[in-house]
């Protein structure tokens, strides 16, 4: 069944008083529970159409065309709505995690923010289905390490720990971009295998992003 349809997006950012087309009629579509992938060279507007599907690019930014997910147009949806959507039904694992989590709180606290706030949670529930969420994600002893801050951790633990994340709300759509930047080849391999892992599980689209025709080879569906 079709999940998410990209169409005809154009997506401008303002200059003085001119715009500036950095992504030109772009048109996608995903099923439910596939891999796509989308693949180009930086600076080609990959990232950015990755922030147009979940609502947060930069205010400068303006879109044209349609974006439609279950049903509704993301462009058109008022902002309680895509709030409600995004984090929940629409997750993203962005590509720097250290510069993605924060630096004064610890891990096991930020994932479980994500619990109490689509569901409710009282922390210390909250508490242990983190510690669930980083088994899930191949984490060690993770009683433990949800104590621990990011900066005590690898890099490829702490794209672990925004996968758990971006998962902790069962989303349809996981959007993952370049999520092995900056990885050395081991941990890469590693990451995209626990990808692959979860979408089985939990039976779940991914939206691959990358500039490795490599990875989108081996790992989408279709691209």
């Amino acid at each position: 069944m079709l999940l998410l349809t990209v169409k005809d997006l154009t997506i401008s950012f303002s200059s003085g008083n001119s715009a500036v087309k950095v992504v030109s009629g772009l048109n996608l579509q995903i099923e439910e529970a596939q891999v796509f992938g989308l693949v180009g060279e930086s600076g080609c507007g990959k990232s950015l159409t990755a922030l147009s599907i979940m609502g947060i690019l930069p205010h400068n930014a303006s879109t044209e065309g349609e974006i439609v997910f279950k049903g509704n147009n993301l462009l058109r949806i008022d902002k309680e709505s895509m709030r409600r959507l995004r984090g929940k039904e629409l997750s993203m694992i962005f590509q720097e995690p250290m510069t993605s989590l924060n630096p004064v709180l610890t891990i096991g606290y930020q994932v479980a923010e994500v619990l109490m706030t689509h569901f409710g949670l009282r922390k210390s529930e909250a508490m242990e289905k983190t510690a669930e969420l980083l088994r899930a994600v191949k984490i060690p002893s993770p009683e433990i390490r949800l104590h621990e801050y990011p900066h005590q951790m690898s890099g490829g633990m702490r794209q672990r720990v925004m996968i758990a994340m971006a998962i902790a709300c069962n989303p349809s759509l996981l959007i993952a971009d370049e999520p092995t930047t900056a990885l050395d080849v081991t941990i890469q391999a590693q990451i995209l295998d626990l990808l692959r892992s979860l979408r089985q599980q939990r039976n779940m689209a991914i939206l691959l992003i990358t500039h490795d025709i490599g990875v989108i080879a081996e790992n989408a569906d279709v691209a």
